[in-house]
């Protein structure tokens, strides 16, 4: 039997949410951007019954597929080209969803577009995340599974928390609910929580809570799987590896490839996880003399999915790719708010009434997003966290000092679910 490696991606936002529950308040004479009003009642009644909206497959898809394009884009644009980097845009889609299930007015219709591409109805993009976190969870070759929690400030929140929205993610993303006193005792117990779900990859996603936290939103990722074919120890052998930063010794992985990529940008391979549901692909620059995250930067959705077409068996393919290991964080605040998702940042502007109705308003104050990934002959062990921080208008915390991980040459990588080719994971890697 082959060892299966473990792929762990967790969500962690600290959110206070309005929802599609009982939209009402501070946001309700603003104007809807780029989308009708949802009618609130309706979607909930809907979809929390189980009678999901009709909604175009490959639409969702190819939506999901610019967003998750985008999201990386922005996000290495911000840095160092001998940065390696990674995001997990199904981590950041999946948060944003149970925001944009609270969320109302123009807060809500700038997540929508954002992570729907605007072609889908918040009904929409509600149907399609749940259902994708089905589909994950039904994985059967490969154990990729989706836990939400839902931990609210006891003494800012009490009971004012709408239980409209809190069945509503409970039914669509098994997302349970705990009120309890913001202290020392929280932080251990989500702590806990985002360890036990990450199988011991992230042992915690906050070092401290603000007082003016409104609630933390939890949404774990995990995936354990092996490579369908495994490589062999003679296929692993010491080479050297060309990043921005200079030669450096790697231990390389070589093999026949069945499948090779080729468009006017870039070649790559992909390399079956069990079960052939997922893969990781490879995607190399034709131009020998980029880094992997100004090339990147540059690769849209449409030039993914004609890399992603060109997919053919014609050729014989040898393949290399390096044993590597890397983590990264990065405040996505800025890159979110680039995209289009800007009133939730903003303390007077932020429409979250649907959830709860407190004195002050509330609105998002920081988007912490963490990833790491270990790839090696067996398979991939990879997590992805992200904390949305919530807080009361008014109360404006010190932002959490950023940080960098400088690893080791140039090429970008996908894990990818092949259905629909939604990649779950992005990164690069220029230097081992």
């Amino acid at each position: 039997m082959k060892t299966k490696k473990l792929l762990t991606s967790v969500l962690a936002g600290s959110m206070l949410l309005g929802g599609l529950a009982g939209c009402s308040g501070n946001g309700g004479d603003r104007p809807i951007k780029n989308i009708a009003e949802p009618k609130a009642e309706v979607n909930l009644a809907l979809i929390s019954k189980g009678e999901s909206p009709d909604y175009n497959q490959k639409a969702a898809a190819d939506g999901y597929n610019e967003f998750a394009l985008k999201l990386f884009s922005t996000v290495a644009k911000s840095e160092d080209k001998g940065v390696n980097v990674m995001v997990s845009p199904a981590s950041v889609m999946f948060a944003l969803d149970l925001a944009d299930a609270g969320a109302c007015k123009n807060t809500l219709a700038e997540i929508n577009k954002v992570i729907g591409g605007g072609d889908l109805t918040p009904e929409q993009q509600q149907a399609f995340a749940s259902q994708w976190m089905k589909d994950l969870n039904a994985s059967e070759d490969v154990k990729f599974s989706v836990a939400n929690a839902i931990w609210s400030n006891k003494e800012l929140i009490g009971d004012k928390m709408n239980p409209e929205y809190i069945e509503f993610v409970e039914k669509l993303y098994e997302a349970k609910a705990k009120s309890m006193k913001f202290d020392d005792g929280a932080k251990s117990d989500i702590n806990k929580w985002v360890n036990e779900k990450t199988k011991g990859m992230i042992d915690k996603v906050i070092d401290n809570i603000d007082p003016s936290t409104a609630a933390f939103l939890v949404n774990a990722i995990a995936f354990e799987g092996a490579w369908e074919e495994k490589y062999e120890s003679y296929q692993v052998t010491p080479g050297t590896f060309r990043g921005t930063n200079g030669n450096g010794d790697a231990m390389m992985m070589t093999e026949a490839s069945p499948y090779y990529y080729e468009s006017d940008k870039a070649i790559g391979f992909s390399k079956m996880y069990e079960g052939g549901r997922y893969c990781f692909v490879a995607i190399l620059p034709k131009d020998e003399n980029t880094d992997a995250n100004s090339f990147m930067t540059q690769f849209t959705g449409d030039d993914y999915a004609k890399f992603i077409a060109s997919k053919t068996a014609d050729y014989d393919v040898t393949t290399k790719i390096p044993k590597f290991k890397n983590d990264y964080d990065v405040l996505l605040n800025d890159a979110l708010k680039d995209m289009g998702i800007k009133d939730a940042f903003d303390p007077a502007g932020a429409d979250f009434t649907g959830i709860a109705h407190t004195d002050q308003n509330l609105f998002i104050s920081k988007v912490i997003h963490k990833t790491f990934i270990d790839l090696d002959e067996n398979g991939t062990k990879a997590a992805a966290v992200t904390a949305v921080s919530v807080e009361c208008a008014g109360i404006m915390p010190d932002e959490k000092e950023r940080k960098e991980v400088i690893c080791d040459r140039p090429f970008g990588y996908m894990i990818v679910d092949c259905e629909n080719n939604k990649p779950v994971f992005i990164g690069t890697v220029n230097n081992i």
